[in-house]
Order: structure tokens, then sequence, then C-alpha cells
């Protein structure tokens, strides 16, 4: 059942499978006021795993129906993970501080707003700044929710302490209790505009300098494509463990505090079985290193630098020498070949060209001298691929 809806899910096999791809599928049902089920909407269909994975993220209050449907009609995995909020200690602490009914579900949807808020600005971001700051981006959503849903957890749990006033009445009150109440409030309060701020860490993620054709990308994306790997290799071996001994004790990939960590998360786990990382928490690492791994073959496949040809000559990239070589009709006169000097550039006879190394700085250096400007006018920069994709994405200040 998902939490505090009503709803009751089954995975159920599909009679009208055309192949494994399509074994089995979601169903939800609602409660009648006779306590029987009433089938509705069909969420998901597919293979046997895909539907339990989905199955548990429903019931643990993970996901909704809409984005379950989201991921069948359109294919794509959902990327907001909502965590669970107490409705009784919600609903109980309305009754402490209210007259007024507790409306069923109402602090869930609550959450669930402020969360769809962060992913709305989150998404804003991402078409800001480079991919390869997506997934931090994604890592400070997810960790917005899971804590915003502790914070309002621990809120109701000490609204339900001590009731109003108004409601108690000043008979007996339990001045002390109310003042340790209040202090817990004031704890709680500062916590949550501690949360509240990683609202303005998402909004200011990827803005510190490096764009998409930082020259190092490729190396980080390399670096953390085996973070990424390691993590995966990681919890393989962490639910292999468990799965054989039943217990984390003992396990030679983690520290005390990590089984401490995941012992405490397994403890918080509404599924029937948990295991140390759920099945999702792979399937989204796995997801992450192929698009990385995406990501680093489109960078390394793209052309970065660009040759011209300028009046009485033209300039061309060697990439097996990595050097920009200029070659000119006639041999350049002394006032050139000392621009020339001046600009890095050295003449190479093995090559036939003026040359220096190919970078940036070489094509800046070029287009301090008049006379390799390009015969159509305009900068040398301004041919270059890199300089066309700078134009392409916006500003995100910082070094370039």
């Amino acid at each position: 059942m998902e939490p505090n809806t009503g709803f009751v899910y089954k995975m159920l096999a599909n009679p009208r499978s055309d192949g494994p791809d399509t074994r089995f599928f979601l169903q939800t049902y609602t409660q009648t006021e006779n306590g029987t089920l009433s089938p509705g909407d069909a969420l998901y269909i597919g293979t046997a795993e895909k539907c339990r994975e989905l199955l548990d993220r429903l019931t643990a209050g993970e996901l909704t129906q809409e984005q379950v449907k989201d991921s069948y009609i359109h294919g794509k995995e959902p990327t907001v993970r909502y965590y669970r909020i107490n409705e009784e200690a919600a609903r109980r602490a309305k009754d402490m501080n209210s007259f007024s009914e507790y409306k069923p579900g109402s602090a869930t949807a609550g959450y669930r707003a402020m969360v769809d808020e962060a992913v709305e600005i989150a998404e804003k971001q991402k078409a800001r700044v480079d991919p390869m700051y997506h997934d931090k981006i994604d890592y400070l959503v997810d960790l917005y929710a899971r804590k915003l849903a502790e914070n309002l957890n621990q809120a109701n749990a000490i609204d339900a302490r001590v009731p109003s006033i108004l409601i108690a009445g000043g008979s007996d009150f339990p001045t002390q209790k109310k003042h340790k109440q209040n202090a817990a409030h004031d704890k709680n309060r500062g916590e949550y505009m501690h949360i509240q701020g990683l609202l303005d860490e998402i909004r200011s993620t990827g803005m510190g300098g490096i764009s998409a054709d930082d020259r190092q990308a490729v190396e980080k994306l390399e670096t953390k494509l085996e973070g990424l790997k390691a993590d995966q290799e990681h919890m393989k071996v962490v639910n292999a463990y468990y799965r054989k001994h039943k217990t984390l004790e003992g396990c030679p990939v983690l520290t005390p505090e990590g089984i401490a960590e995941l012992q405490a998360s397994m403890s918080r786990d509404w599924r029937k079985d948990p295991v140390p990382y759920p099945s999702f928490h792979l399937s989204n690492n796995n997801a992450n290193i192929r698009r990385i791994e995406q990501r680093i073959h489109e960078l390394k496949k793209r052309p970065e630098f660009a040759g011209w040809e300028f009046p009485g000559g033209r300039a061309e990239i060697n990439q097996n020498e990595n050097r920009l070589q200029l070659f000119f009709d006639e041999k350049p006169g002394d006032e050139q070949r000392q621009a020339l000097k001046h600009g890095g550039f050295r003449w190479s006879p093995s090559q036939g060209a003026w040359q220096r190394q190919l970078n940036r700085n070489a094509i800046y250096a070029a287009d301090r001298i008049d006379f390799l400007r390009p015969e159509g006018g305009g900068s040398i920069s301004a041919l270059q691929p890199y300089h066309q994709k700078q134009r392409e994405t916006p500003d995100l200040g910082g070094d370039r």
C-alpha cells in the first residue's frame, strides 16, 4: 500500500505478454467501504525485476503513481526520490495544536511539493551548466529531499510532545515540558534553515568556472567514472556478503562506522527483506556510469581547433605533433619573422613550417599578429570549434 493514500499495489502476471519484457504489470487497487479491493489503473508493464523494483519504491513512498506511469509511457527513469513522511506523527501534531481535523496525506503532499520545487530549481540549473555537474545537482536534490523529510518528521514529533495551551487549558499545564519543547523547536528550525540553504547550493553548482570546453574535462570525468565504478563494485560486494551471511558484521570492505550506517538505513527500510544497497541504488549508479562514458566519448571525438587561410599562406592543425603550424607561400620578411618569434612561433626545418605548441594560447597569439588574420576577415578565435561552443553555452563566470 502506498503510504497515506489508501492505494494498494500488486505485481501480476501479464496474460497478454508477447515476450520477457512484458511478462508482468503493476496494478493499483483502492479499498472500498466494505473492505474489498477495487482495481484501478495499470501503471507499468515490464520485466519481473523492474516491476518489483518499482513496486518496492511505490510502497515505500519514494515514487508516485504519476512517476511510474511517466516511466512507462516515455521510457525515462524516475529522477525524483521522495522519502517517507510519518503521517501518524503529523496527525498527532495536528490534534495537539488545533481544533480542526487533520486531512490524511496533507503532510506528505506538502513535503512533495517542496521537493518538486527543488527539482524545478535543479532542472533550470542543469540547463545553464556543463553536464558534468548534473550528478552533483542530482545528489543535492536527493540530499535535500532526505534531510527535509527527516526534519519535518522531527518537527511533527516535537509538536506532538506537549499540547497547545488552547487545547489543554491552563489548569496543570506542563510548563517545564513546554519550555523543553520550545527549545527543541528552535533547534529543529535552525536545521530547517540549513536544509533550505541546499537550494542556494543547487543554484550555484557549476558556476565556479569549468565550462564545457575545459581541456581537462575528460580527465575529470574519467576520474569521476573510476569512482562510480568503484562504488558499483563496493555495493555488489556488500550485498553479496549480506545475502550469504545474513549480517554485515565482519564484512571486509566495511568499516565499523559503515556497518552502523547501513544497519541504520536498513532498519528504516519498509521493504520485506531489505538489503544494504537496494536495487535502484545500483541501477541509478550504473546509469550514471553509462552517461559519463558517453560524455567522455563525445568529448574525445570533438575537434577543438581548426585551421584557416590567411593572405600569403595557411594555418594547419597537426594533431599528431600537437602543433599549430603556419605555412607561407613565400619566405616571411624580417618584420614578419620578428613578429612570429615574439608570438612564440619557431621555424621547424623538418616540418617546413613556423609552429608552436597547439593550445588556446597559440590561437590567441596568432590573433595578435595582423598578417595571420583570416582572408575573409574576423578573428582567428571566432573560427575555432571551442569558441562556437562557448557562444552556444551561457557565460558561467569564473576562469575559462
